[in-house]
């Protein structure tokens, strides 16, 4: 506060302006213009100051407020402060915590538990991959070798330690075969490929008892005994199994990189790609003989009809994008166009 002397005079100078007056609960001089604008005399600078009050300095900070950034955190050389102070007097932790380092470490607490009671949240669901089909109706004869012909031609068969495919035939409880099997593949696609081609087709062509039923395994299906396949007991992996299912997944990778069959379903090879290589990538199929012009004139819906039969028939086989008629060739030409090679191929097989 300014001396009395200095408290006079700056008394006998503001006289004349009524705006300004002495706030005694400030102990300064202050003015206020007429735009509502509050100011201090500084006696230091011998100026007019603009007053900081709560909004002003509530308006500061949201001027300079950084989005993200907690306000209301404590800095973190102050908690370094504090965490020291903690190892020195352990005995009075809870007098020496300042409250606001309490509030921040409840914040950051409740952000990563996820809620404010302090629980942990339900880590979310892992869905685990299913490369395995489950096959019925197969014939009382039949073998793995013979299930492993039928089935690679739609994806890798993945193996066990032994080198041996991974097939397994299921047994009643005499130990007889019972007509059921689990196949596994190393890759996912390959089921909904393999449940697309194989299911109700026949195992040995010409054979209408050996028609298959494939579909999605469950982990469900009959053991030996005749009851449903109970879970295993968990056991811990060792170092050595470990070992042997990295060896094993680094097989098939190996197989699957090397993997190019003659139906084309596997990548294709390094060497020059000749006419019968291009026509495994193409995703369009060519169809003859699905009309004649005379049965064209004589019913014009019919183009619309057999462009609808045929996309429904060939989306069983995969996503189509296309369908032309060719209305003016002789030999009947209709072309599909699949959304990927594989489903084209497939088609060429079946149809």
């Amino acid at each position: 506060m300014a001396s009395t002397a200095e408290h006079d005079t700056l008394a006998a100078n503001f006289a004349s302006d009524p705006r300004i007056y002495f706030s005694t609960e400030t102990g300064r001089w202050q003015f206020e213009d007429d735009d509502g604008k509050e100011m201090e005399y500084d006696t230091a600078t011998g100026t007019w100051v603009p007053m900081i009050d709560d909004d002003l300095l509530k308006a500061q900070q949201a001027a300079y407020k950084m989005e993200g950034v907690d306000e209301d955190a404590v800095a973190a050389p102050v908690l370094k402060r504090e965490a020291k102070k903690r190892k020195e007097n352990p005995m009075d932790v809870d007098i020496a915590e300042g409250s606001a380092a309490k509030k921040s470490r409840s914040k950051k607490n409740d952000r990563f538990n996820g809620s404010t009671t302090g629980e942990a949240p339900a880590a979310p669901a892992r869905r685990s991959k299913n490369t395995a089909v489950y096959v019925s109706r197969l014939p009382p004869d039949v073998s793995v070798d013979e299930l492993r012909d039928a089935f690679s031609k739609f994806g890798l068969i993945e193996i066990d330690d032994r080198d041996e495919p991974k097939i397994k035939l299921y047994a009643d409880a005499h130990g007889n075969f019972n007509g059921e099997a689990l196949v596994v593949y190393f890759k996912e696609e390959s089921v909904d490929l393999a449940i697309r081609m194989l299911d109700d087709a026949e195992l040995r062509l010409g054979e209408p008892g050996s028609r298959m039923a494939v579909r999605k395994a469950e982990f469900g299906h009959k053991g030996k005994d005749g009851e449903e396949d109970a879970k295993a007991e968990y056991k811990p992996r060792t170092a050595h199994d470990k070992k042997k299912a990295t060896r094993r997944i680094g097989k098939m990778q190996s197989k699957l990189n090397d993997w190019d069959d003659e139906d084309g379903f596997g990548p294709p090879s390094e060497a020059p790609e000749t006419a019968s290589s291009l026509a495994l990538k193409a995703r369009v199929v060519v169809l003859k003989h699905m009309f004649t012009l005379k049965d064209l004139e004589e019913d014009p819906t019919l183009i619309l009809e057999l462009k609808n039969d045929v996309r429904e028939e060939c989306e069983t086989l995969g996503d189509v994008t296309n369908v032309v008629l060719y209305d003016l060739e002789a030999e009947g030409v209709m072309t599909v166009k699949f959304r990927d090679s594989v489903s084209a191929q497939a088609c060429i097989l079946v149809l």
